[in-house]
C-alpha cells in the first residue's frame, strides 16, 4: 500500500515536471512538523480521506465541512481520483469503534473542481465533495463557517490541522494540528521565490516551531471566533520548498476569495 503511494507521488511530480517544463515545483502540503495531537471535539468540521487508485484505498487529503452535503477542500487532490472514503467526526482514524467517527463514501465525480484550477501554476486550488445524503450534526460534527467577503487575514492567528505525514514519514492514525500566524500579501510576497509569479488568492503563513508538508493538502486553516465555533479561511495547497523545514512559507488557497464560486457550486 505505501509503495503504491509513494508510485502515485513520484508519478505525480513526473507530470509536473513534464507538463510544467520547470526545474521545480512547490510540494504539495502532506504533513504537519512538530504537530500536536488533537482532542475529540476539538475540529469536528475536519475530515479526512482516502481515495481508491487501482481498487486499492490510498491516504491522500484533508477537507473542510462547510455545509449539510458539502466539503471544501484543494482540487489537486481529486484530479483524476475514483471513490473517495471520508472520515467525519475522528481523531483517530484507525479506531473505527471511536466515539463520534462516521464514514461515508462516494462515487467518482460527485465532486466539483475549480473549472480554472491549473496545475503547472497552482492557481485555483479548490474543490466541493458532494455528499450523498445529508450529515446530521452534533458534538464530533460540525460546520465550520465562511469568511467574510474580501477578508484578507494577514497577521492572524489561525490553525492548521490534518492527518498528513509527520516527522519519521509515516502517516499517524491521530489528527494533528498547529497554530500559525498569517502573513500579509505584501510579506509573503517578498518572502516568496523571486521567480514565480504571487497571486492575490494565495494566504501564507511560516512558523519557526512547527510546519506543514506532503496529505494535508486540502485541510483547513481557522481561525476560532469568540462564540467557540470556527471559521475557514484558507485550504492547505503547497509550501515553498521541498525540504519542508519549519521556517517555509505555506501556501493556502483564501477562501474569501472564492466565496461567489462556492455560492454557485453549493446546492444547499
Amino acid at each position: 500500500m505505501e509503495s503504491l503511494h509513494r508510485r502515485w507521488q513520484l508519478l505525480l511530480v513526473a507530470i509536473v515536471f513534464c507538463l510544467c517544463n520547470v526545474e521545480s515545483k512547490p510540494s504539495q502540503v502532506e504533513r504537519i512538523i512538530n504537530g500536536q495531537n488533537a482532542r475529540p471535539k476539538q475540529f469536528p468540521y475536519q475530515v479526512g480521506y482516502d481515495v481508491e487508485i487501482n481498487k486499492q484505498w490510498i491516504t491522500m487529503c484533508g477537507g473542510t465541512i462547510i455545509g449539510k452535503r458539502t466539503i471544501l477542500t484543494a482540487a489537486h487532490c481529486l484530479d483524476g481520483t475514483e471513490r473517495i472514503k471520508i472520515y467525519l467526526g475522528a481523531v483517530d482514524k484507525s479506531n473505527s469503534t471511536e466515539t463520534g467517527q462516521q464514514i461515508v463514501i462516494v462515487e467518482a465525480g460527485s465532486y466539483v473542481i475549480h473549472e480554472e484550477w491549473d496545475l503547472c501554476e497552482v492557481v485555483n486550488d479548490i474543490a466541493l465533495i458532494k455528499l450523498p445524503t445529508d450529515l446530521e450534526f452534533n458534538q464530533y460534527i460540525q460546520p465550520a463557517k465562511l469568511p467574510e467577503p474580501n477578508s484578507l487575514h494577514a497577521d492572524t492567528n489561525a490553525i492548521v490541522s490534518g492527518w498528513g505525514k509527520v516527522n519519521g514519514g509515516f502517516f499517524p492514525s491521530h489528527l494533528q494540528y498547529m497554530n500559525v500566524i498569517t502573513l500579509s500579501n505584501k510579506d509573503c510576497e517578498s518572502l516568496k521565490d523571486s521567480n514565480k509569479k504571487f497571486y492575490s488568492h494565495w494566504l501564507c503563513t511560516v512558523s519557526n516551531v512547527s510546519g506543514a508538508c506532503f496529505g494535508d493538502s486540502g485541510s483547513p486553516l481557522a481561525e476560532r471566533n469568540p462564540d467557540g465555533s470556527s471559521t475557514v479561511i484558507g485550504i492547505a495547497s503547497f509550501v515553498s520548498s521541498t525540504s519542508c523545514p519549519v521556517n517555509s512559507l505555506n501556501f493556502f488557497t483564501r477562501v474569501s476569495y472564492f466565496l461567489t464560486w462556492i455560492a454557485q457550486n453549493t446546492n444547499e
